[in-house]
């Protein structure tokens, strides 16, 4: 006995491109484990970013990485259209430091 399997006909419902979908992550509150998912950003350096926001508070611009030990500009340039700065973790940081 013989035996078929058919799939069902597959439509496109959009014509939206996996490239047209941008996702940001917010460096305030991402745990090391999403930001490795970034260009340029292996294990140690996500690791690193969230250590140093730990223990010093979130960032206010993305530029600030910079503080971070092994973080430079061209790390920074590679990620910069994947991770944003989000404004109510950055005030309530700022609210946590007063």
């Amino acid at each position: 006995m013989d035996y078929h399997w058919w799939l069902p006909k597959t439509e496109i419902v959009s014509s939206l491109k996996p490239e047209d979908i941008k996702i940001k992550f917010d460096i305030n509150s991402c745990p090391w484990h999403e930001l490795v998912l970034l260009p340029a950003l292996g294990e140690t350096k996500a690791k690193a970013i969230v250590a140093y926001r730990e223990r010093h508070g979130n960032f206010t611009t993305l530029d600030d990485l910079e503080k971070v030990k092994g973080i430079g500009t061209s790390i920074i340039a590679a990620i910069r259209d994947y991770v944003t700065v989000d404004s109510a973790t950055t005030s309530a940081s700022k609210d946590n430091q007063e």
